[in-house]
């Protein structure tokens, strides 16, 4: 089924085949509507500023001053004793620093396993340099300058003189035991690991190991030559090494530090240490410092962001919300209000924190938007009070949870005890967040129990603040809230009790309508409360002159003064009842979703019969209706723009045919509001409404079943001395209203349902039939087929 968006004009001035339509018409619309778009597009934009500036202000500049800063330093004696204002709980950054840097200092440093080849390689050097050496001293014709020159070119060893010298003079036994000495300490040494950075600690031993077969004076020589030749043979692994340092540093748990509300923070006459200077800082009460520029721009982001999401849910999912600047307006205003009573509780983080009552934010955008938006603004109010809390995870998760389980555990706005249960899902929300954030502390139990009753006290207060600010927004948008809906719905209404003494009728007619209209809504998740109040309302146009409508009259009823009266007239008379209802509407301040089913419950359907007989008499006296006079006999509009007008037209219409026709079974009952659907969803006036084939499906199914309860046979018992009269036949279409309301006049009749009375004569012979070509778009109009008020038509019981 079409859910096209929109009035389209020929919707709103009568049948789409019969629009008025020209150049004139179009430029005037055309300039009109660009008009109303310049000046949403501004509003949408003032209020959009309005939110930014508001929010940032807010988030920067403080409403109620903080604690008097202390103005000390490290070092200073402290002039007086300082109290804590409030409870905190913070991690020191000084027991940070001390723990990392002992972590750090716990972790050894990795090295890969030690390389055999590099003790080989080593021990192949000092043989080379031995067997050089050798050569050396072999070299009878070199002086002692040169030889020592020779050692100096060697790189793999640093000598001192001495020792080289010695090297060059002693004997070749001894040299050859310093040989075997130096190669046998490296292959100790270095058969095992010599980590990289470590050599010292290795050459360091060597004394201790040389041999002590080795002469007192070769000893020095062999360990020189072995110490320069021992080299690392197991590398660091610095991957290794910063992994296992990070598994340290990550190991770290540190006990936040809790200073309780009214606990000593510096005693007087005490030396200020840093730890002393970190507790003044968490508790806020060090002097302020100048706004930095990163700061500022941390609360625009922010705020960028802010608007972002809900302006885009608002534009790309919340319908027309921002084709209306008044209601656009109360939204940002409710959300600073929230945002700025934040600013005044939260700061402070005290017991009165757990009092904020964010819930009720997200009650009444549930109320007036939906729950899906409601719970994404409750997320972002709860996130922006980070800036008045020092980023405070418990008490952004506390405010968050219980927001968003408050919205969407209210299920519906129809009775006041569904507010305070979603108030108590709330506190149920908060008090979760409190054990999870407090049990790991092991925190006394008269706090903890404390703070679990101011959680389920601000469910409490939520649901009674949000109660107030609805019963607000409604008096300054007209939207229908909660309380507005519930006083709409009273039986003793000023409009309901018009209804009761001047159109008894069309009140019967309207509660029928009511009961079957609620429980279709109920059937496809509808609005039930919007749908009954609508329906309340929809017939008060009546009102203007109740006596024209055939269920507001009795048999004795003088109907002479109608005769005179045109086909045009007498359809002017059935479509007065809707103009005037929403005219009546407007000045009694009723909200635009009820003014709309109003307007919309006939949306732009043709009133069948008088058309037909005008054509016909137009057709007698050799000419037909011009375009202009065929659009009198089709209602203004607009067609149902929404799931809830559109069941109403649908129960208007089957309600009003049923009661003048009574069907005698089920089958009847069927077939008539299958027909009655079918020809509206032909005349199109469901496309606009949202509807699916699947709920119309749904729709005829429950009317079905309602009306069965309502007009089955019923038993003639023995003792009735009176016959009950048969319903009136008819051939063309039964449920035809006006075909009704023309016999309206007839005394053998049975009284006709909802319908203007326009014979006084009891000739049918000419108005007891309609043309094959009459479609059902008007026969069983709710104001043409009237709730009789006679006994016979036994009314059922309001359901509600």
């Amino acid at each position: 089924m079409a859910q096209n968006s929109g009035n389209h004009p020929e919707q709103v001035n009568g049948a789409e085949q019969y629009a008025l339509t020209g150049p004139t018409a179009d430029s005037g619309q055309s300039l009109g509507s660009q008009v109303r778009s310049v000046f949403q597009n501004v509003m949408f934009g003032l209020i959009t500023t309005l939110f930014l500036v508001g929010t940032v202000l807010l988030l920067l500049f403080p409403i109620m001053p903080g604690p008097e800063p202390v103005e000390l330093q490290v070092g200073d004696i402290a002039p007086e004793t300082i109290l804590a204002p409030y409870e905190v709980n913070y991690v020191s950054e000084i027991d940070l620093q001390e723990a990392e840097a002992a972590a750090l200092q716990s972790v050894q440093d990795v090295y890969d396993p030690p390389d055999p080849r590099i003790g080989r390689q080593q021990v192949r050097r000092a043989r080379l340099i031995a067997a050089f050496m050798r050569d050396v001293r072999a070299d009878t014709f070199a002086d002692e300058g040169l030889r020592l020159n020779y050692v100096d070119q060697v790189t793999f060893v640093d000598l001192p003189p001495d020792i080289v010298a010695s090297l060059l003079t002693m004997s070749d036994e001894h040299f050859n035991l310093v040989e075997q000495e130096v190669v046998r300490l490296i292959q100790d040494a270095m058969s095992e690991q010599v980590a990289e950075g470590r050599v010292d600690q290795v050459t360091s031993q060597l004394e201790l190991k040389v041999s002590t077969d080795l002469p007192d004076a070769l000893v020095p020589v062999a360990v020189e030559m072995a110490r320069d030749l021992i080299a690392a043979n197991s590398i660091r692994n610095d991957a290794a090494t910063e992994e296992a340092r990070q598994i340290a540093l990550d190991a770290i748990d540190l006990e936040p530090v809790i200073i309780r509300e009214g606990e000593v923070v510096i005693r007087a006459g005490e030396e200020v240490t840093e730890r002393h200077i970190e507790a003044l800082d968490a508790l806020d009460l060090s002097p302020a410092e100048a706004l930095a520029w990163e700061a500022v721009a941390s609360v625009i982001i922010a705020t960028i962001f802010s608007t972002l999401v809900l302006g885009g849910y608002l534009v790309f999912i919340g319908g027309t919300w921002t084709e209306r600047p008044l209601h656009l307006l109360v939204l940002v205003t409710l959300f600073l209000i929230f945002l700025a009573t934040a600013q005044t509780m939260l700061p402070d983080r005290s017991t009165l924190a757990f009092l904020f009552p964010i819930a009720a934010f997200g009650l009444i955008l549930t109320a007036i938007v939906n729950t899906e938006y409601a719970a994404l603004s409750v997320i972002v109010l709860a996130a922006l009070t980070g800036f008045f809390t020092t980023q405070s995870l418990e008490l952004t998760s506390y405010l968050a949870l219980s927001g968003i389980l408050g919205a969407g555990s209210l299920r519906t706005r129809s009775r006041l005890n569904a507010f305070f249960i979603a108030g108590l899902f709330a506190a149920l929300g908060g008090i979760a967040v409190l054990l999870v954030f407090r049990l790991p502390d092991m925190p006394e139990t008269l706090r903890l129990v404390q703070l679990i009753l101011f959680a389920v006290l601000n469910g409490l207060f939520s649901a009674g603040i949000a109660l107030v600010l609805l019963f607000l927004v409604g008096l300054i948008t007209g939207q229908a809230t909660t309380l507005r809906m519930i006083d709409l719905m009273r039986p003793d209404n000023s409009w309901q009790r018009r209804l009761q003494s001047e159109a008894l009728g069309t009140y019967n007619h309207t509660i029928s309508v009511a009961n079957l209209a609620e429980a279709a809504a109920a059937e496809i998740g509808a609005d039930r409360q919007l749908v009954r109040v609508g329906v309340m309302y929809h017939d008060i146009g009546k009102l203007h002159n109740p006596g024209f409508f055939a269920e507001n009259r009795n048999q004795s009823a003088d109907l002479s003064s109608f005769e005179d009266l045109s086909w045009a007239q007498r359809a002017r008379i059935i479509k007065d009842h809707v103009i005037k209802g929403v005219e009546w509407a407007r000045k009694s301040k009723l909200p635009p979703q009820v003014i709309d089913f109003i307007a919309e419950h006939h949306g732009t359907m043709q009133i069948s019969f008088f058309l037909q007989k005008a054509e016909e008499e137009a057709q007698a006296n050799g000419g037909e209706l011009t375009r202009a006079q065929r659009q009198q006999f089709f209602y203004d509009g607009p067609k149902p723009r929404s799931r809830e007008t559109g069941i109403t037209m649908l129960a208007d219409a089957c309600e009003s045919a049923a009661r003048a026709i009574k069907p005698q079974d089920r089958a009847a009952i069927t077939d008539l509001v299958n027909r009655i659907v079918q020809d509206r969803i032909d005349a199109a006036q469901l496309d606009d409404s949202g509807l699916t084939f699947g709920d119309v499906n749904a729709i005829k199914a429950t009317f079905v079943r309602a009306l069965d309860g309502m007009y089955h046979p019923r038993i003639q018992y023995p003792s009735d001395k009176k016959a009950i009269a048969a319903p009136p036949t008819v051939e063309a279409n039964p449920d035809d209203e006006e075909q009704v309301a023309a016999m309206i006049g007839a005394p053998d009749v049975q009284e006709p349902e909802d319908e203007v009375v326009l014979e006084a004569d009891g000739d049918l012979s000419d108005r007891d039939r309609l043309p094959a070509s009459a479609t059902l778009a008007e026969e069983a109009q709710p104001e043409a087929e009237v709730n009789p008020s006679d006994s016979s038509s036994d009314q059922p019981d309001d359901k509600e």
